[in-house]
């Protein structure tokens, strides 16, 4: 097995997702100032990608000894410092900086992308008439089907899509209504439908407060609520994408931590 060049990684990885593209207060990128210059940065032979960095993925990382770690979400967000307060993260903080593992964070410049594969995978069940990103950040796609089903129907489209069992859905809606076009944000996006001020449609995103619930419930909005880990599909279109640009030339691993909740 060869290795890449760590630079011919990210700058593979920053062409599809322009870090400029990301939101202003996002922190994406290379996440370890201390393992920037150190010279097992220089080659790549094993990457972990993930949604969150836990203890479990740098465990793993550390098996594989794998250098570098490709996250959905950013590691350190907030300064250093407020991050190290959290033992677990400093826990893992230290461990990173003791293997030499780098953490490189793609989030918001993912989302504002057209090279991201949600489209792709909303394909498979939905006949797609037209797509645009929309938002503030185009972090958003609107998307208008090519023959009308069910409020009913989508919903069991998108959970079949995204492995889930249920979903919430705002109180007052209708299942039997015919949908022809609907807005989706991943993640907790539910802001982007108060941003935009919309009314009186149908709007999926991944999480969403109580103040956005209240917001689709006097604006007439059928809003139905997937879960964060929706966003997991990140996992496997970048290890597909590297795959398919390095072939053999890297090892990549999925990491799926699943949900950190239950239902009881």
């Amino acid at each position: 097995m060869s290795k890449i060049k760590a630079n011919n990684l990210m700058n593979y990885l920053n062409d599809l997702f322009p870090q400029s593209k990301a939101a202003e207060w996002d922190t994406v990128g290379l996440q370890l100032e201390e393992v920037y210059n150190l010279a097992s940065q220089d080659e790549i032979e094993n990457i972990v990608v993930c949604l969150d960095v836990t203890t479990e993925v740098v465990q793993k990382a550390i098996e594989l000894k794998s250098n570098f770690i490709i996250s959905r979400h950013p590691f350190i967000f907030k300064t250093l410092e407020e991050e190290m307060l959290n033992p677990a993260k400093k826990r893992i903080y230290d461990l990173c900086l003791e293997h030499e593992i780098q953490i490189f964070s793609i989030h918001t410049n993912y989302d504002s992308s057209e090279s991201q594969n949600l489209i792709e995978l909303l394909e498979s069940q939905l006949n797609i008439k037209s797509h645009e990103k929309f938002g503030e950040l185009n972090e958003g796609f609107k998307i208008k089907l090519l023959r009308e089903v069910t409020l009913n129907e989508l919903i069991e489209k998108l959970k079949f899509i995204f492995g889930r069992k249920n979903t919430l859905l705002t109180k007052n809606s209708d299942l039997e209504k015919f949908v022809s076009k609907f807005y989706l944000t991943p993640g907790s996006g539910a802001d982007t439908m108060l941003n935009m001020q919309l009314t009186d449609c149908v709007f999926i995103t991944g999480d969403a407060k109580w103040n956005e619930w209240l917001y689709a419930d006097q604006n007439n909005i059928d809003m139905f609520i997937l879960g964060h880990y929706m966003e997991n599909h990140f996992i496997d279109d970048i290890k597909n994408k590297i795959y398919k640009t390095f072939n053999d030339e890297v090892n990549v691993y999925a990491f799926d931590i699943r949900n950190t909740f239950r239902y009881v």
